[in-house]
């Protein structure tokens, strides 16, 4: 089955309609990584990266994986009632989810893997793919370590470009000018008390401020139960090895959890680590 028939049944399972760009970007074909990422993902950055690769932190679910969140962490009978579809994640086991609303509406909301509570970040997904570019436009810092500002900004007009097909109009226009700005280093704050870093950008803090004001924001919140608190629940006495996470689907989170504890490494170790583990279960050498 493809990406979006995949999610379509989980659109169905869940009663949570797909929005229609959201369904646009999983027909495509682009949502999925592909089992030679590893192999491959240096090329495909800089001529056809995956839909909205330029985003920080963000990876997108397979359905299979998704389903595994849900019945594992994210399902109404843990969750107060509250439904969600997961589409994505972060590297510490965060979900990006689409989320119903009043009247049939589906919002998006990054729902945290250790919090009591999370809230709607967009009212529409539309919303969240539109800030996500301009908060990437406004501090390009995160992109590969060994890549260059130039090649980081043609990797992300590339993006820009393939995700623009399926926008409305005026902001695929503003996107796609915004990509093709002169590459400068500017002042850029992480909150109102950190200080300033130097980050490469396309966009002032100061525009990406004024431009993430026009979004309408909704004021919901809701509780949720923190993804350790059902692990433990179900926890056998003595936790598998990290190994034994990275085999099975949909378990890749708890693989790097557990890699960062066997070894107390950074998150971005522990996930690079599993990547290649993972990769060569995969690709074993000959």
């Amino acid at each position: 089955m493809s990406a979006l028939a995949d999610y379509q049944q989980l659109s169905v399972e869940t009663g949570i309609a797909l929005p229609v760009l959201l369904r646009d970007f999983l027909a495509s074909g682009l949502t999925v990584y592909g089992p030679d990422w590893a192999s491959t993902w240096r090329q495909r950055y800089l001529q056809q990266p995956p839909l909205l690769l330029s985003f920080w932190d963000f990876e997108w679910l397979p359905a299979q994986e998704s389903r595994a969140v849900i019945q594992e962490w994210l399902n109404p009978a843990a969750q107060q009632g509250q439904r969600f579809l997961p589409f994505a994640q972060t590297g510490a086991g965060d979900a990006w989810c689409l989320v119903p609303m009043e009247g049939g509406k589906v919002g998006v909301a990054l729902v945290w893997h250790d919090a009591a509570e999370s809230r709607l970040d967009y009212q529409r997904f539309a919303d969240f793919v539109y800030a996500g570019f301009l908060n990437t436009f406004a501090d390009l810092s995160h992109g590969p370590e060994d890549f260059s500002p130039a090649q980081i900004q043609q990797s992300l007009q590339a993006d820009v470009a393939q995700a623009t097909r399926y926008m409305e109009e005026e902001p695929a226009a503003y996107l796609q000018a915004c990509s093709r700005r002169l590459l400068v280093q500017r002042a850029f704050k992480d909150g109102p008390r950190a200080q300033s870093r130097q980050v490469a950008s396309l966009l002032s803090q100061h525009e990406l401020e004024m431009a993430l004001q026009k979004l309408v924001v909704p004021k919901m919140t809701f509780p949720v139960l923190a993804r350790w608190e059902i692990a433990s629940e179900e926890a056998p006495s003595a936790a598998p090895d990290w190994r034994s996470y990275a085999q099975l689907p949909g378990q890749k989170i708890a693989a790097i959890k557990a890699y960062q504890h066997t070894y107390g490494v950074s998150l971005s170790e522990a996930k690079a680590a599993v990547d290649h583990y993972i990769a060569d279960l995969q690709h074993p050498l000959n």
